[in-house]
């Protein structure tokens, strides 16, 4: 007898979701990420027109945005993750310790697990000692305006 607690869910969307219920190990295949600031979230984001914007005219401050292609070893897709300095910081501190050991980023997978809900949520990166294969000829996605 089969049962919910058996649906297989396929996702075709191509950004990165990390649920509290479940860790991703990830590879960065972005060797650096494209920033984007932004004022708003989600679909009513709007990229700042830096000094002339009048967003930030208005009081509305900026966000910074950061956008890199990942390998999903969970999903076995190419898939855009979008963060914002939370885990950037987590992410600079990781490449300095890696650094330090004479290891590097795009050559470590990180362990992402999230806790909380919505905008509480709170994620924690922990690199992997040992790095699972990564297929070769992965297609990226353009990271760049208009995604």
């Amino acid at each position: 007898m089969r049962s919910y607690e058996d649906l297989e869910i396929k996702t075709t969307g191509k950004y990165l979701k990390i649920d509290p219920s479940e860790a991703h190990d990830i590879r960065l295949l972005s060797e650096f990420p494209h920033v984007r600031m932004i004022h708003g979230f989600g679909k009513e984001a709007q990229e700042c027109a830096g000094d002339h914007c009048t967003n930030c005219a208005g009081g509305i401050e900026a966000k910074q945005r950061f956008y890199v292609n990942v390998y999903d070893h969970n999903t076995k897709k190419v898939l855009v993750w979008e963060f914002g300095a939370m885990i950037a910081k987590q992410l600079k501190k990781i490449a300095v310790t890696l650094k330090e050991e004479g290891r590097i980023m795009l050559e470590t997978d990180l362990k992402v697990e999230a806790e909380g809900a919505d905008k509480n949520r709170k994620y924690t990166l922990t690199p992997r000692m040992a790095a699972k294969p990564v297929p070769t000829g992965l297609v990226l996605h353009k990271l760049d305006l208009p995604f």
